[in-house]
């Protein structure tokens, strides 16, 4: 099985999106910064992908200034450009309704544009994701946005290490290589900052 990676646009900016297998759409929201073409080459990765789609047509995408969308990043990310992001996405490949599925930090995305435009969405899966991150000390949430900002390197390198706990060395310097592939430093710190500081209890209900 193959991907097809594939682009439209969103304020004359070009996000890109893959699509792999057949049958109904099944949309993996956007999280912290991926490569579309990078996490295919990852062989467990790849493998999840193909068998969802053996029964969906499986879409992801690249947030901009990440992979191969436009790497050009203009300020701060918001939750709306992020749910205008995937909007645009799923009009792109023709997914709705379309089950979405979030992972992680792509929850919080993904409950603001189900809250907004339910008649899009089929269904929610929800992996790991959250709606708000207060959990995480507000001194401790800046100094991860500075850390990334200040040493993208290390501190991708640090988040390898969160993200596979248990993995060896090997494996968390890939993890790590990839983020870095993925986005630059100030993209990086503008989407952990979205990410940690987000705040969408109040649409769960």
């Amino acid at each position: 099985m193959s991907q097809d990676i594939r682009f439209c646009e969103l304020d004359g900016r070009r996000v890109a999106y893959a699509v792999n297998g057949e049958g109904p759409p099944l949309v993996l929201v956007g999280r912290f910064v991926t490569h579309l073409e990078h996490e295919w080459d990852e062989p467990r990765a790849r493998a999840f992908f193909e068998e969802l789609g053996r029964r969906h047509r499986v879409v992801r995408y690249d947030r901009i200034g990440c992979g191969l969308s436009d790497r050009a990043f203009d300020g701060p990310p918001s939750l709306e450009t992020e749910t205008r992001t995937l909007e645009a996405v799923l009009a792109a490949a023709d997914a709705e309704p379309a089950v979405l599925f979030a992972c992680s930090c792509a929850g919080l995305t993904t409950a603001k544009f189900a809250s907004e435009r339910p008649a899009a969405v089929q269904k929610l899966v929800f992996f790991g994701a959250y709606a708000s991150r207060d959990d995480i000390p507000e001194a401790t949430r800046r100094s991860l946005v500075d850390f990334a900002r200040t040493n993208w390197s290390l501190a991708a390198q640090m988040i390898a290490g969160l993200l596979v706990p248990h993995g060896g060395g090997d494996e968390i310097t890939a993890v790590s290589r990839y983020h870095r592939r993925a986005a630059e430093a100030e993209v990086a710190a503008g989407y952990l900052q979205l990410d940690l500081t987000a705040d969408l209890r109040e649409v769960l209900p």
